[in-house]
């Protein structure tokens, strides 16, 4: 028997799999889940985990503090319009936070995973950030980034 994915791997895949059923219409917007490593086909974006952290506090009998975690969403787009739209759309979509699935079930489109929490969206932001250009002027691609911080419902 496979061993089970932890909870946090689990929030990660949700993350992820949010961001690209955002796009889905889209075919053509490239969704990965690590940073671009090589030369990045034009739509793309990334969704990076990052910090997890956990502070203690006295909640009733809770031995439990509040656990947050922060992902990375990059938008490498073709000029800054389709960036910002890109980045608008997304930072839409976190309104009503985002559910977390129980991947142990299976992936998508093959299986219908069960929801087992629930992430709330305490903090995001957006920064477009620098245009990348070639040693000959010529823009590459626009990026920008949004932080997504959460706080999982069910801890």
């Amino acid at each position: 028997m496979p061993e089970q994915m932890l909870i946090y791997r689990l929030e990660n895949l949700s993350v992820y799999y949010f961001i690209k059923d955002i796009f889905q219409p889209f075919p053509m917007i490239s969704v990965v889940d690590k940073f671009p490593e090589s030369i990045i086909t034009l739509p793309t974006i990334s969704v990076i985990p990052g910090k997890l952290s956990e502070e203690e506090f006295e909640l009733g009998n809770s031995d439990r503090g509040l656990r947050t975690r922060r992902w990375f969403v990059d938008v490498y787009a073709i000029n800054d319009t389709q960036r910002d739209d890109f980045a608008y759309k997304i930072l839409n979509g976190l309104n009503t936070g985002i559910t977390v699935y129980d991947y142990n079930e299976g992936f998508p489109p093959g299986a219908s995973p069960s929801s087992i929490n629930h992430l709330s969206v305490i903090s995001d932001t957006y920064e477009p950030l620098n245009v990348i250009r070639t040693s000959e002027n010529q823009v590459l691609y626009f990026r920008g980034q949004i932080i997504i911080i959460t706080k999982n419902d069910k801890v």
